[in-house]
């Protein structure tokens, strides 16, 4: 049990640390006073993706204590988290301008929507009771793996950057 808790600890750490650095990094690119949609996108994927395994690491920290049941609990919630995640994800990146929408490609979008339909696949495996081995694990490494999804959506939007030249505000999107 304790070791549990200082694995999740180091999650919701990690996550809370990504999210504080996202929102700095959201400071630095917003450049010329106006949002432009891809920006937007990028720092919400990126804020999501940090916090939600914070979040869901805290609720499973919290329930350690309260049943025996607290990974299969915790991963249900991260079962129904990602597949709704995976939904808005693409349904907001069709509402990126064509000029933008390289930034935000098939390079980038399908291995994460793929990432998520594996974690997808295992957390609802383990909370309906299929997988009964290793669920600590199983669990541990599915956010940390969204967790190093996060840190690859923070490099891109450090490093890829759009042609403000061709860039649109939020408002005209």
């Amino acid at each position: 049990m304790s070791e549990a808790s200082e694995l999740l600890s180091t999650i919701v750490e990690f996550s809370i640390g990504l999210a504080g650095f996202s929102g700095v990094i959201g400071i630095f690119i917003h450049r010329s006073g106006e949002w432009i949609y891809v920006d937007r996108y990028r720092i919400m994927n990126l804020l999501t993706m940090s916090l939600v395994p914070g979040f869901l690491a805290f609720l499973t920290l919290g329930l350690l204590p309260i049943t025996d049941r607290a990974i299969t609990v915790s991963a249900a919630a991260f079962a129904l988290t990602v597949g709704m995640l995976l939904i808005l994800i693409g349904r907001a990146r069709a509402k990126v301008p064509a000029v933008d929408r390289s930034l935000v490609g098939p390079q980038i979008f399908v291995p994460m929507s793929g990432t998520f339909s594996v974690i997808l696949i295992l957390q609802t495996l383990v909370a309906i009771a299929v997988i009964d081995r290793y669920v600590l694990t199983i669990y541990y490494y599915s956010l940390v793996v969204m967790l190093l999804l996060a840190v690859v959506q923070f490099v891109r939007l450090i490093l890829v950057r759009p042609d403000f030249s061709l860039a649109r505000t939020v408002e005209d999107s």
